[in-house]
């Protein structure tokens, strides 16, 4: 019974563990936070007892200074724009030369498109970063 049974469902396994994999990354993902947020609230707690003051950077959850805001990459949307601009019109090429005729050039047409929403998304963001002209 438990060899043959292995074997019988040996092809089970393969998709089961593959769809187990990001449930248990996002699991240990929000275990980690979660344990984050107690070590927060608990040393919130310990300085209240104590009577200290509360850091605003602990208060905010992050790990970010709260007088500080990082400026952010001004061509953050450029790259992903770019890589998938080209990973696209790779896709729709390769589909293209190993069936012509064939729809399976148009799935290069998601990354292409998602390509040229990141680089409306740069234009917009570099527009919107110029000071406007006096």
């Amino acid at each position: 019974m438990g060899p043959d049974i292995l074997r019988e469902n040996f092809a089970l396994l393969i998709p089961l563990t593959a769809m187990l994999i990001p449930i248990v990354a996002i699991v240990a993902y929000y275990l980690n936070k979660a344990s984050k947020d107690r070590l927060r609230h608990e040393t919130i707690r310990e300085l209240v007892r104590a009577g200290q003051p509360i850091p605003p950077e602990l208060l905010s959850g992050d790990d970010t200074p709260v007088d500080k805001p990082s400026p952010g990459n001004p061509n953050r949307s450029l790259t992903p724009g770019v890589t998938n601009l080209a990973v696209g019109l790779g896709l729709m090429g390769m589909f293209w030369l190993m069936k012509p005729g064939s729809w399976l050039w148009g799935i290069g047409l998601i990354p292409f498109c998602l390509g040229l929403g990141f680089l409306l998304l740069w234009r917009i963001e570099q527009s919107a970063a110029k000071p406007p002209a006096a």
